[in-house]
């Protein structure tokens, strides 16, 4: 099976197919302004963060450009082993350094800190089979954690995606969340959609094999309706903040989309 990190960029490098090439650069000059000296690239803060970091690089790669090798992996390990990492940042962390050859003894020492945060939700089993992706499956055998119908959007998608085995009522739950002008809501009761509500509900239904027909335009409208001047992507309408993270969800929405349109599943 393809690893899941592949199969995000994968689905959201499909993108390029629809997207012409002069917005392609725009959306790449604007990752790369994102970068600070020290390698990292910043977040709403403006200081450096691994989760902004991986975001950056995984754009980069879904756009087809090139990426700043030497000034990342300088960054990435000035964290060490991962120490006092809270999940998702030594899920960045191993992300980023995995991609760079890396003493056997430092692997074991970043995976072992990842064996001992214990997943919560879908989301969290999401994140450590991210990052296991070029280690094999600890996570695997951990059990998915409950799941109910009233879950954010995003748990849900992530729930799926990792084999939840409600994933009938998953999808339908999901599917109940699109919104008619387009988009998926965070939750039943939040009725404005949002990037990372749409970008993770499009890429777990079209992952299953989910008939989007009536949700490709809307989807792809809403999409690019919060993308900024600067070239990067708003989270939601009333958002004034561009950055890295939604700039790949909107990658990743229209990727899977056009994806699910190659696929036969849409017109």
């Amino acid at each position: 099976m393809t690893p899941l990190a592949d199969r995000l960029i994968q689905s959201s490098a499909c993108s390029r197919h629809f997207l012409e090439e002069p917005s392609l650069d725009k959306m790449a000059a604007f990752v790369r302004a994102r970068q600070n000296p020290d390698g990292g690239y910043r977040g709403r803060d403006g200081q450096s963060d691994l989760y902004y970091t991986v975001f950056a690089v995984i754009c980069l790669k879904t756009l087809g450009y090139q990426i700043p090798v030497l000034k990342i992996w300088k960054y990435a390990r000035s964290f060490g082993v991962g120490r006092n990492l809270d999940l998702v940042h030594l899920v960045c962390l191993i992300r980023i350094r995995t991609a760079f050859p890396m003493f056997g003894f430092t692997r074991r020492r970043l995976f072992q800190a990842l064996q001992q945060h214990q997943a919560d939700s879908a989301y969290g089993l999401f994140l450590k089979l991210f990052a296991e992706d070029f280690r094999g499956s600890i996570s695997q055998t951990e059990a998915l954690p409950e799941t109910k119908p009233s879950d954010p959007t995003p748990n849900l998608a992530a729930a799926l995606i990792v084999g939840a085995e409600n994933d009938v009522l998953l999808e339908k739950t999901l599917l109940s969340r699109a919104v008619e002008s387009g988009g998926f809501a965070p939750s039943d009761r939040i009725g404005q959609p949002d990037l990372l509500s749409t970008a993770t509900a499009v890429f777990a239904l079209v992952s299953r094999g989910v008939n989007m027909d009536d949700l490709q335009k809307p989807c792809i409208k809403y999409a690019e309706s919060l993308w900024r001047e600067s070239g990067g992507f708003a989270g939601h309408a009333a958002d004034e903040f561009e950055d890295v993270e939604y700039t790949f969800y909107a990658l990743l929405t229209i990727g899977s989309l056009i994806k699910s349109m190659a696929k036969g599943y849409g017109n």
